[in-house]
């Protein structure tokens, strides 16, 4: 793998981005709001890989709104209740209808599901309203770099058509919602200080044809897994907060360099850094780690059997 000076700068500048507010909020005594505010330039930033060469603002704003919204409405739902199980469901329909889609939104989309699980218990002392408000003023800061340095497609953004009425479709779907909805009520069943990690991990593997999963959940179980472990070891450094923060920027930066389409090396940082977010951690890095593994686990073992359910073909 060949990478340019272009490449180094670009991904140091980016990850520099994503995590300033975070080293600003530490030094002027706001470090949760840094905190916030790197969450969501976090998952701006890696929802595009590249932007499309003509009118890429809209885009970029879409996805802002996107990944806001779900983490809105993540942070006012309560683990085990009703809304709860339908968000989760209604969040899945939506990812498998992005990933057929294939459009520029298809990533934003699937890490505006993460953002819903991820949030979901996370209120900090200041209350939910602060959780969004800081959330989503991060998802504009990575606006503005996403729009300076991140490389450009030629590929106008269009989208493929889908056929709703298609078996092949529906099945996807389905397999989509039981993912999910499996996932959530064990969510509520195992003891963990981020349960919603499971549904979440378990969505991340799903494709629309059965091929396609067990191709990506051999790509990036090992990933997803190991990736599980380093983000409950980090956090085990969240009292040292310049340090935590210096470990996710380097994360990040690996994980820009590498690219998605590596998809084990890139699951592997995007699980670590995401996981290092979880703001209401309180037991011990080793117990962090393990507890994020048992879950991850869970999550590939629910996506393995919805192989049974998902078909061979969706065209």
């Amino acid at each position: 793998m060949s990478i340019s000076l272009h490449q180094i700068r670009s991904a140091l500048l980016l990850s520099l981005w994503v995590i300033a507010p975070w080293i600003f909020g530490i030094f002027y005594g706001q470090a949760m709001f840094g905190t916030l505010m790197s969450f969501g330039a976090y998952l701006l930033v890696v929802s595009y890989p590249k932007l499309p060469k003509k009118n890429p603002i809209p885009i970029l704003l879409q996805g802002a709104g996107i990944l806001s919204v779900f983490a809105i409405i993540g942070i006012n739902v309560t683990l085990g209740s009703l809304l709860f199980f339908i968000y989760a469901a209604l969040g899945a329909l939506i990812q498998g209808y992005a990933e057929l889609r294939a459009s520029y939104l298809r990533l934003p989309i699937a890490l505006g599901v993460l953002a819903y699980f991820l949030s979901i218990g996370q209120i900090p002392s200041q209350g939910s309203l602060f959780y969004s408000c800081a959330f989503t003023l991060g998802t504009c800061w990575g606006v503005i770099i996403s729009y300076l340095q991140l490389p450009r497609n030629e590929a106008p953004a269009s989208a493929t058509h889908i056929d709703l009425r298609s078996p092949a479709v529906q099945r996807f779907s389905i397999a989509m919602v039981l993912v999910a909805l499996i996932g959530s009520v064990l969510a509520t069943l195992l003891p963990s200080s981020h349960p919603c990690w499971l549904p979440a991990a378990g969505l991340r593997v799903m494709k629309s044809e059965r091929m396609a999963t067990w191709a990506r959940l051999k790509q990036r179980g090992i990933g997803t897994l190991l990736g599980a472990a380093v983000g409950g070891l980090l956090l085990g450094f969240y009292e040292n907060q310049l340090l935590h923060v210096s470990l996710v920027g380097l994360l990040l930066f690996a994980m820009l360099i590498i690219g998605a389409k590596r998809y084990g090396y890139w699951t592997f940082c995007l699980t670590a850094i995401a996981l290092t977010f979880n703001i209401t951690a309180t037991a011990g890095p080793i117990i962090l780690a393990f507890d994020r593994v048992l879950l991850t686990i869970c999550a590939l073992i629910i996506a393995i059997t919805m192989l049974l359910v998902l078909p061979k073909s969706t065209k």
